[in-house]
């Protein structure tokens, strides 16, 4: 999208867009909303990538949703738990976040678990099959 087309989009003068683009305005979230709407990205994302110092975070967050998705999950456990989520230690946080990331990027790496498992198992049972012969 053109800076026109996406100022226009945000419904916000082409002015106010440029500024907001070259981050010479202070943190709107009202415009990261909008500009995550008129662009069909991920406002969390781009608050996230905010947060971690990594601008290509939200693109690459774009196409999945990943921001949103982690917020939904996050506030369906703050409604699960409640202040319960204070009596919980900063180990056990620390390892279940670390441990939900290492299995996410492990699907990415070594594609679906289930499936190795089944194509190793039907290896090893192939190599034990009796050979045809007479």
């Amino acid at each position: 999208m053109t800076k026109g087309e996406t100022a226009a989009a945000m419904r916000i003068a082409l002015r106010t867009y440029a500024r907001f683009e070259a981050g010479e305005t202070r943190l709107n979230l009202d415009y990261i909303h909008r500009f995550a709407t008129a662009t069909r990205s991920d406002a969390q994302a781009i608050l996230m990538a905010v947060a971690i110092g990594s601008p290509e975070h939200a693109r690459r967050c774009a196409e999945n949703q990943m921001g949103v998705i982690y917020t939904i999950g996050l506030e369906q456990f703050d409604n699960l738990l409640g202040d319960g989520i204070q009596t919980l230690d900063s180990r056990t946080l620390i390892a279940a976040i670390v441990q939900m990331f290492e299995a996410l990027a492990q699907a990415l790496q070594g594609g679906d678990p289930a499936r190795k498992w089944i194509e190793q198992g039907s290896a090893d049972l192939r190599s034990k099959r009796p050979k045809p012969g007479r």
